[in-house]
């Protein structure tokens, strides 16, 4: 009898009902190792907020007062009006973006709505129209001050969110944060480039009509940068946090969370540090121009030079950053490094004032050497403190059940703006008390009967003046107390939490 006939093979199941076949969830998604091609595009949206807060930082106050002739203390008031109500709007997009949902997440959105007009009203700020006098000229520079940093934080809070929703890993946020620090040179380089060492250059930063073909062109790298980042992160959308929009009225809403966020001692440390450091350096900052051409006396050619040298520093300190903060504790870096920027920002301008530093070559090495290591100090305290943020957002989730990285990064991004704001305020009414002119563009016999005492008194304006706001903020600081061991716990507890969920 011949055999009877086998019976046909059974069909495979299908591949999605295997479980290697299920695919990843967000939270997994987050424990992969972030590919080299997509950190990098994330950094390139670092040039929105390096190029516009350098130009403004570096350039507007003395265009508005030196070279369009608003007085000192109207213009640090109209640079912090912006600021001001800025801070109103902040918490607002915060929530709004943390609440968003769409096809493109809760960050992108925002992202792609305000890159070209930021760009354009950067352009816009350093094209005052030469009739504009007095009041006039205080309302033009307000309300596109106002308007430009509304469009900043649009793009840039949702933007610095979304690198702390990357990854879950603590030693990898840094790395994301790096990122960020790696490509900020290349804008600080184009703002000094393209400002002090081109279109500003020499008798140049007096000229009226020097400063538009300047502005328009740093609008459009700022363009580039924020296509370049929102596009090439458009694959990390699965990687992102998936959150319940809070229900109510949107008012009602960002109150209540910012309210929140206010009850995590953390984040209230993590805070006000911030807003004394970014304030001490925006005051630096603000009166760069002023210390440079009349406290140090520097030639023409020597001042994008001074301003070039802090670029290594910068670019040499996101790479040690790499290496050495994983090795000690977020909260160790950033006291030490704080206490090295203080010392740093005071030293020269004390020894000038006490008459050991001649104007010279061996002025000029010192101000390359010192700007060059305040930028590399800067580099590892920045990077630690905003990894410090990210943990400290997922310390807000174990404590209240809520991601709040957009209200977290609104705490960040005022800070920053409070570096121009409030730097301009104290500048500029500082250098009413001393006696500074303005409107030297107009007046050129003004320089040379500025009286030394006036000299003297803006250099402690410039360098110890910062430095004893940045004492203050190592001292705040020390009430920072979140751990690498902590947050392992608390991501330990949250990835319980989120597999327990997934469960139900």
């Amino acid at each position: 009898m011949s055999a009877e006939p086998a019976p046909p093979l059974a069909e495979p199941a299908p591949a999605a009902a295997t479980p290697a076949a299920v695919a990843p969830t967000a939270a997994q998604l987050r424990r992969t190792k972030l590919s080299l091609p997509l950190v990098s595009a994330y950094g390139a949206g670092t040039l929105v907020d390096s190029v516009m807060s350098g130009a403004l930082g570096l350039y507007l106050f003395f265009y508005v007062t030196a070279v369009c002739g608003l007085p000192n203390s109207l213009a640090g008031l109209s640079i912090f009006l912006g600021l001001l109500i800025d801070s109103m709007v902040d918490p607002i997009v915060g929530s709004l973006s943390d609440n968003t949902h769409s096809r493109l997440g809760r960050r992108h959105p925002f992202m792609f709505a305000a890159a070209l007009p930021l760009a354009i009203l950067l352009g816009v700020i350093f094209s005052i129209p030469t009739g504009l006098h007095g009041w006039g000229l205080f309302a033009f520079v307000t309300l596109v001050a106002i308007a430009l940093r509304i469009c900043h934080s649009c793009f840039n809070l949702p933007y610095v969110a979304l690198g702390a929703e990357l990854t879950d890993d603590y030693n990898e946020r840094t790395t994301v944060v790096s990122a960020r620090f790696l490509v900020a040179p290349i804008g600080t380089t184009a703002i000094i480039l393209l400002g002090t060492g081109f279109f500003l250059y020499g008798p140049k930063v007096f000229h009226h009509a020097a400063y538009l073909p300047m502005g328009w062109t740093l609008g459009a790298i700022t363009l580039i940068g924020a296509v370049i980042a929102t596009f090439g992160t458009l694959p990390a959308l699965k990687r992102l946090h998936q959150v319940k929009a809070r229900g109510g009225n949107a008012f009602a809403r960002t109150w209540a969370d910012v309210l929140e966020i206010f009850r995590n001692r953390s984040f209230v440390s993590l805070f006000a540090c911030l807003i004394l450091i970014f304030t001490a350096a925006g005051v630096a900052g603000v009166l760069g121009l002023h210390a440079y051409k009349f406290f140090w006396d520097l030639p023409p050619g020597m001042i994008p030079i001074v301003q070039l040298a802090a670029v290594p520093g910068a670019f040499i300190g996101a790479i040690v950053s790499l290496v050495v903060v994983p090795k000690f504790e977020k909260r160790t870096v950033v006291i030490v490094g704080l206490v090295l920027f203080a010392a740093l920002q005071a030293w020269l301008p004390l020894l000038r004032n006490a008459g050991l530093l001649a104007s010279g070559p061996l002025v000029d090495g010192l101000l390359m050497l010192n700007a060059a290591t305040i930028t590399f100090v800067t580099a590892g305290v920045s990077i630690a403190f905003q990894s410090a943020m990210a943990d400290a957002a997922d310390e807000h989730e174990h404590l209240f059940g809520t991601r709040r990285e957009g209200l977290y990064f609104a705490g960040l991004n005022f800070s920053a703006k409070a570096a121009v704001g409030l730097g301009s305020l104290i500048a500029g009414i500082g250098l009413d008390l001393i006696h500074f002119p303005t409107a030297i563009a107009s007046q050129p016999d003004a320089i040379k009967h500025i009286r030394p005492e006036v000299i003297r008194n803006l250099g402690l304006l410039f360098g110890p003046g910062p430095a004893a706001i940045t004492a203050v903020a190592v001292l705040i600081f020390i009430g920072y107390r979140l751990t690498k061991a902590q947050h392992a716990t608390i991501q330990a507890e949250l990835n319980a939490r989120r597999a327990a969920a997934e469960n139900i």
